[in-house]
Formats: structure tokens, C-alpha cells, sequence
């Protein structure tokens, strides 16, 4: 029967409910995985990451090749 099978407005507020709830909890677990990842190496340094001093980090100086 047609009639059983109608999206009632119950059932599209709870199935955007549930569509809502399983994005947290998906972001729950990214943010989880993030957080504890481990850190980047330092450098022999120890006070800035290997990568802090990659050329494409760094600012563009002017060059006075014209």
C-alpha cells in the first residue's frame, strides 16, 4: 500500500536527527585521530619543526635582478 510508505514529518525530522548525529560522531573521531597524532621531528635545534624552514614557508624577498 502507497499509503504506508509516505514520508511523514516525523520521519524526515528524525531521519535529519540521525544524519546530524552521525556527522559528530565522525568529527569526534578526526578530531580524536588528530589530537593525537604524533608531532612533526625538530630539527637538531629542538625549537622549530623541520618544516618551519622550508623555502616555500618562508616570505618572498625582493630580488634586485631586474
Amino acid at each position: 500500500d502507497y499509503d504506508a510508505m509516505q514520508l511523514t514529518r516525523e520521519f524526515f525530522d528524525t531521519l535529519i536527527v540521525v544524519v546530524i548525529l552521525i556527522g559528530l560522531a565522525l568529527a569526534v573521531v578526526r578530531l580524536y585521530a588528530d589530537f593525537t597524532r604524533p608531532l612533526p621531528p625538530t630539527n637538531e635545534v629542538g625549537d622549530e619543526p623541520d618544516w618551519a624552514r622550508d623555502d616555500d614557508t618562508q616570505p618572498n624577498k625582493p630580488s634586485d635582478e631586474r
